[in-house]
């Protein structure tokens, strides 16, 4: 049964793939950001309608709200990085060299596709695991529904500028010959597991409803 409720909020969540809704009821749902469908808006694209899936929760139950605090896992990962990234770098420039990589244009390309498919397989396992978490922290008996928005007329190219930016680390890559352009293979790999993340984890629904670029047709349970 569908509803009509104009006037939304939305807050942050543990998950950065999903947002806490509230409806002009009060009631609030967990948003899953990734089950955007289509999610084709960031590419120029202006779908009729666009449908989230979302999860009902009580007024009580705080496993979901935002705390900020920063995390130690994060420390290490910051401070491993620049080691890590040293230790790549010699490795790669050895192997680029030995076996004069830079000559071998359809390997390169090949490097570039490798990649790119190891940054989407990163991305997928990442918003599995968080939608798995979100999952497990629900009752098995929670009431699904599906919120409709429709888009103005509005046009967003944002996600085809991510690409121009990642596309040039590509053509460094492509066009260097120093034997050190394998640190460009883990630039891409990162930008693009970043990119891949925003784009199929993180959609902007929120700011998008906030600014007025879309407006909710309804919310639907799901039988």
């Amino acid at each position: 049964m569908g509803q009509n409720m104009n006037q939304l909020k939305f807050e942050k969540t543990k998950s950065p793939c999903h947002k806490i809704m509230t409806d002009s009821n009060g009631k609030r749902y967990i948003m899953d950001m990734g089950t955007l469908t289509p999610n084709i808006y960031g590419f120029g694209f202006l779908p009729k309608q666009v449908s989230v899936d979302m999860v009902e929760f009580g007024h009580h139950d705080k496993n979901f709200e935002f705390k900020a605090k920063p995390s130690p896992k994060y420390t290490w990962v910051v401070a491993a990085t620049q080691p890590l990234t040293t230790i790549l770098y010699r490795m790669f420039k050895n192997i680029f060299l030995k076996y004069a990589i830079h000559e071998q244009i359809l390997l390169k390309w090949g490097l570039v596709g490798l990649s790119i498919v190891i940054a989407y397989v990163l991305a997928k396992g990442y918003i599995k695991r968080a939608q798995k978490k979100v999952a497990e922290r629900l009752p098995a008996s929670a009431k699904k529904y599906r919120a409709i928005f429709t888009y103005g007329n509005r046009r967003d190219f944002s996600n085809w500028y991510v690409v121009a930016f990642i596309s040039i680390f590509v053509s460094f890559f492509m066009f260097s010959s120093f034997g050190g352009e394998g640190i460009f293979l883990i630039i891409i790999t990162i930008l693009s597991s970043i990119f891949f993340i925003m784009w199929l984890g993180m959609s902007p629904i929120h700011y998008d409803y906030e600014k007025q670029y879309i407006s909710l047709v309804s919310i639907e349970e799901i039988q």
